[in-house]
């Protein structure tokens, strides 16, 4: 037999397993969230008697299921949503699909009605930023899970952000659905074409290692300088060819850092999906694991995963949301995308370096970017309910005063700069 072939292979039913049929328009969307103090916004630890390892042990009372590991709870779960703690401790909120947008509302601030209490017991508040908003990373330390000791080891040299993503970036992000694997690949083309723009309005990184940050674009910048391997564009994205198959591909030439065994995780540095799984077939388990060890600004599980807007206030979430929702929903949206804007890797690129130096007024696939995104949004809006249509107000905002949530952090905390 034929491991090699036969693991590719159960890679690719996988992505054909999450194949919707009928594509009921469902968003799933992830809210990383920072605590921090509420006067100083310095950090929250993990450890210590008000910790965040202690915040989840009060929450844990309000939900009927826990995730422990190493002796050490690290996360919580109901039927609607989970939570989850990044690398040092930031919060993400991870609802599951839902088809109308206000239930996400609902769910979101059925969370905040538990968490605000203790938080504001201890002088603590959750903060919605792409990059943390005081304290330095090299000052934060790592919650208790191997896996990111692991990680924080192998990007010391395979990058020079990695402790910077892994310590001190926060994002939202947005499941979407596919219909069979040719609308995988429109979405997934789209998605990367868009990722420029939507950097640039949902850019909310206005502080760089406890400084003002003057550029655009913070965390995209910073995930780019993690790890070549396992960030930025896939290639051959835009090949004729490209499709589950590749992907598949992609992940077996992977390094995946490490691999779970059990409770416990080994490290594997180098090794590829393929040299660690060359005599054995892969499990259900391992494909999750795998799956997950790729930090591409667009990632594929049995959903697409949209990952390159920063952590946003609810509002603009929810904007962002509904802006999703009317594109990517839209079989004639989509057709737009690729067929007005014609991309490719180089020209994303392109984009995405015209728009961080000189955002709203730079110059995406030939067009200009307020422009642009304009038209995309009024395009996104006319194929939405009313009720929809109206969480747009915020984005639509940014867009005519060109002006984004970074921009009114520094406005409105570093007037005296």
């Amino acid at each position: 037999m034929d491991i090699q072939k036969s693991n590719k292979d159960l890679l690719i039913q996988h992505f054909k397993d999450g194949i919707k049929c009928i594509c009921i328009e469902k968003l799933g969307v992830e809210i990383e969230h920072f605590i921090v103090e509420s006067k100083s916004y310095g950090g929250i630890s993990y450890y210590g008697e008000h910790g965040i390892g202690s915040i989840l042990e009060e929450l844990a009372s309000y939900y009927p299921n826990r995730f422990e590991k190493e002796g050490h709870l690290i996360g919580l779960y109901n039927d609607d949503y989970s939570i989850s703690l990044e690398p040092a401790g930031q919060f993400e909120v991870s609802i599951n699909p839902r088809e109308r947008i206000d239930s996400i509302t609902e769910i979101y601030q059925g969370f905040l009605e538990l968490i605000d209490p203790i938080l504001q017991r201890y002088n603590y508040e959750l903060t919605t930023l792409g990059y943390q908003p005081k304290s330095k990373v090299r000052d934060l330390k790592l919650i208790p899970k191997k896996r990111y000791q692991y990680m924080n080891h192998y990007f010391e040299t395979s990058g020079t952000h990695g402790i910077h993503m892994m310590r001190g970036t926060a994002a939202t992000q947005v499941a979407i659905d596919y219909s069979g694997e040719e609308d995988f690949v429109r979405k997934f083309r789209a998605a990367y074409t868009m990722m420029p723009l939507f950097s640039l309005l949902t850019d909310n990184s206005p502080v760089y290692e406890g400084e003002p940050y003057q550029g655009r674009m913070l965390r995209s910048d910073i995930w780019d300088n993690v790890d070549k391997k396992r960030t930025g564009i896939i290639p051959g994205l835009f090949d004729e060819d490209f499709s589950f198959e590749s992907y598949a591909e992609y992940l077996m030439q992977l390094p995946l850092i490490f691999i779970p065994k059990g409770e416990l995780a080994v490290y594997t540095g180098e090794s590829t999906t393929a040299q660690i799984w060359e005599n054995e077939k892969i499990s259900e388990e391992d494909i999750e694991h795998i799956l997950s060890m790729t930090f591409l600004d667009v990632r594929l599980k049995n959903y697409i995963e949209i990952r390159f807007a920063d952590s946003m206030p609810l509002i603009y979430v929810l904007g962002y949301l509904a802006l999703i929702k009317g594109i990517f929903y839209s079989d004639e949206n989509l057709n737009i995308i690729l067929e007005k804007l014609k991309p490719d890797e180089q020209k994303i690129r392109e984009a995405k370096a015209s728009l961080a130096k000189d955002g709203f007024e730079g110059i995406a696939y030939g067009y200009h970017a307020a422009e642009l995104l304009q038209d995309i949004t009024e395009r996104a809006e006319a194929q939405l309910d009313p009720r929809e249509q109206a969480l747009l107000a915020p984005i639509k905002e940014i867009i005519k005063n060109r002006r984004t949530l970074a921009n009114k952090y520094h406005e409105d905390h570093f007037k005296s700069i």
